[in-house]
């Protein structure tokens, strides 16, 4: 069945995120900024990590590496340039609230610590925390925030212990407290500023890092977040790491011309680190709002992955510096979000040769992947299950899957063949319950009827079979028992004319559906996945 088939693979993915080294790292960054490191902090760490000592093992010599879009991390300041998180009435059910932020802050962390039996990945490259539109309230000393409230877990900083002078900490800084509390501590930060409301520009980067960040700088993009370069120490070894989220819109060829002016800025600074050391070891990361061939899916237009940027499938670098890591994948396994039915790849891990010889840091052949969780990031049939408003807690997770890689230090060792990146197809690759090719066993939704919005909230995204009859089609509405229900249908594909107005015509509008609860506006509704083949 589909889902134990996801679950085995989830198995899979599990038995990569193997118990790996953890650094211990005691300074803490202010945006931008490098602290010195307190040696009464490293004795404290020491003792508390200190075992009995014994050699080190393959598996500790390697370190994990994690890009995630965590899709709208907002404060709880109530100044946001989006308005569902402006905090105007915490009493209505889709109002923005601290309970919903915890929510989202716990499941990014609950995500995290599946890597490395629960300490978390080495280095955190984030995109999509709010930019701090107070700064009069900033945190600037992370590691004295963390003191300060070690006493206090998040949900009662956010809850029962909750004062007014918290509301205006930043995102970030939340973020490293639910990390924290989680067990996934001792990260250094970067992150880059907020250039104020009228910039237009709601979100920035970040940089976590349990190794010492030596350097760092930001970059500015035209209608797009900075570019964070950050300069990580890895055992005496320098790793420069690029963390972009270009401009949106990978749909729509009108704006490639501001991605591909996004793509010459950070194509400038890859070619001067190269230009300095030409075995430089360099990770290019983030949500670049393009598709691994997106050059491919859009032939007749100059695209800033491929044709500026340069990213490509080969691996053994014959006329290229920047190799992409889903040509690691199959092609039908290469996708971290799912839009309008279509799988896409818009979040990214590059690597320069310097990953590949005999020096300094190198990419464990065969690790990249994305982190799939079936139940808290991803459905039955493994697509991302977004952020939403639904109930007192929200629910949900992001839009867009981590993609993640193993690196070590030592030379790299060759475990798979050679990718020659000719495997790209030229079109999305579909992913609908539709075309679903594994077996689903799914729940009679029967029962959703019965519920109220509030008890709704929880079935958010999970997919149910119903009897349902099709009483019209625009708007289109079906009643399932004794409920008449607002619908809304995710593949076009339903209203040709062998999908529902064939039923309506032949069988009365009877029809057994695959559906999922959702909410539009504030209005409870069910999303037409499927036809059920009975």
């Amino acid at each position: 069945m589909a889902t134990v088939n996801i679950q085995n693979r989830f198995a899979r993915l599990r038995a990569l995120l193997f118990g790996l080294l953890v650094i211990p790292v005691t300074c803490w960054t202010s945006s931008g900024g490098v602290a010195a490191e307190s040696t009464e902090a490293a004795g404290a760490f020491a003792a508390e990590t200190a075992a009995a000592p014994r050699p080190p093992s393959a598996a500790e010599e390697t370190f994990t590496v994690v890009t995630y879009n965590v899709e709208n991390l907002f404060d709880v300041d109530g100044v946001a340039m989006f308005n569902d998180y402006v905090i105007e009435d915490a009493s209505e059910p889709f109002s923005y609230s601290r309970r919903k932020f915890q929510t989202k802050l716990e499941t990014i962390a609950e995500a995290l610590k599946t890597f490395n039996e629960g300490s978390g990945p080495e280095i955190i490259l984030f995109q999509e925390l709010e930019a701090d539109f107070t700064p009069d309230s900033t945190v600037t000393d992370y590691e004295a925030f963390l003191n300060a409230h070690a006493d206090q877990s998040l949900g009662e900083m956010l809850g029962v212990k909750w004062r007014g002078v918290y509301a205006g900490y930043p995102s970030e800084a939340w973020l490293l407290k639910a990390l924290s509390d989680a067990g996934l501590g001792n990260y250094e930060v970067v992150v880059s500023p907020s250039y104020g409301m009228d910039s237009g520009i709601a979100h920035t980067n970040a940089v976590f890092s349990k190794f010492p960040i030596t350097r760092s700088a930001l970059h500015r993009l035209d209608q797009a977040r900075d570019i964070i370069e950050a300069e990580i120490d890895v055992q005496g070894h320098p790793l420069t790491v690029y963390v972009n989220h270009w401009k949106s819109g990978a749909s729509n060829p009108d704006r490639e011309p501001i991605r591909v002016g996004n793509a010459r800025v950070l194509r400038r600074l890859i070619d001067a680190k190269l230009a300095e050391n030409p075995q430089a070891d360099i990770i290019v990361a983030g949500d670049l709002n393009s598709h691994y061939n997106h050059s491919d899916l859009f032939p007749d237009i100059e695209t800033g992955i491929n044709d500026v940027l340069g990213s490509s499938g080969v691996e053994h670098f014959s006329g290229n510096d920047l190799y992409n890591l889903w040509f690691e994948l199959p092609p039908e396994a290469r996708y971290a979000e799912v839009w309008q039915g279509k799988r896409g790849t818009l979040m990214h891990m590059l690597v320069t040769p310097g990953l590949y010889d005999d020096a300094g840091v190198s990419y464990v052949d065969g690790s990249f992947d994305k982190l799939v969780l079936p139940g808290l990031n991803a459905d039955a049939i493994g697509r991302p299950v977004r952020w939403n408003f639904a109930g007192e807690t929200g629910g949900g997770s992001t839009d867009h899957f981590p993609v993640f890689a193993r690196f070590k230090v030592g030379p790299f060792v060759q475990v798979d063949p050679l990718s020659q990146g000719d495997d790209a197809p030229e079109e999305e690759l579909p992913l609908t319950v539709a075309t679903f090719e594994g077996e689903l066993d799914l729940p009679d939704g029967r029962f959703l009827n019965a519920l109220s919005d509030a008890e709704l909230a929880a079935y958010v995204a999970q997919l149910f079979t119903v009897d349902a009859v099709v009483e019209r089609l625009r708007p289109l509405q079906i009643r399932v028992g004794e409920r008449l229900w607002p619908a809304y249908f995710g593949d076009a594909a339903i209203f040709e004319p062998d999908g529902l107005p064939r039923y309506i015509e032949n069988h009365g509008g009877r029809v057994r559906l695959v559906v999922q609860p959702n909410f539009y506006r504030g209005q409870s509704q069910l999303i037409i996945e499927s036809i059920h083949s009975k």
